[in-house]
């Protein structure tokens, strides 16, 4: 007998916010990502903030750049751990929060698994082609 898929995974939650403490603009969320393993999720972070920094102030470039340098060893150190991490820098004009987090979450069922629900069968094509 085969043994089943687990239904659940490990994973992290990346996400990108910004805002502007000056105006008190509410949080805005500029993107987010599900990704399978801390490496993944360090990576992300850091294409996202190579592409903002030359965008961004001295003082916020140097901390970006710092950051891409060396410290996201230290995020990545975290997320093997199961901790957490956060990378917040602040320009003259807003404020960036990266923070990618573990989680675990379902497994997209796919047409060659072994977990297929029964009603699998009824939706295998899609409308148009089932009338």
């Amino acid at each position: 007998m085969t043994k089943p898929a687990p239904l659940l995974t490990d994973g992290f939650r990346c996400e990108c916010w910004t805002h502007d403490p000056a105006t008190g603009q509410p949080r805005k969320q500029l993107g987010f990502l599900d990704v399978e393993t801390a490496h993944q999720a360090v990576r992300w972070i850091r294409i996202a903030a190579r592409t903002l920094a030359s965008a961004l102030d001295d003082d916020a470039f140097t901390e970006i750049w710092a950051w891409l340098s060396d410290d996201h060893q230290d995020a990545l150190q975290a997320l093997s751990k199961g901790e957490p991490c956060t990378l917040t820098v602040h320009d003259s004009r807003t404020a960036i929060q990266w923070t990618a987090h573990p989680i675990r979450y379902l497994k997209l069922a796919t047409r060659q698994g072994i977990n297929l629900p029964a009603c699998m069968e009824e939706y295998a094509q899609p409308q148009e082609q089932r009338e």
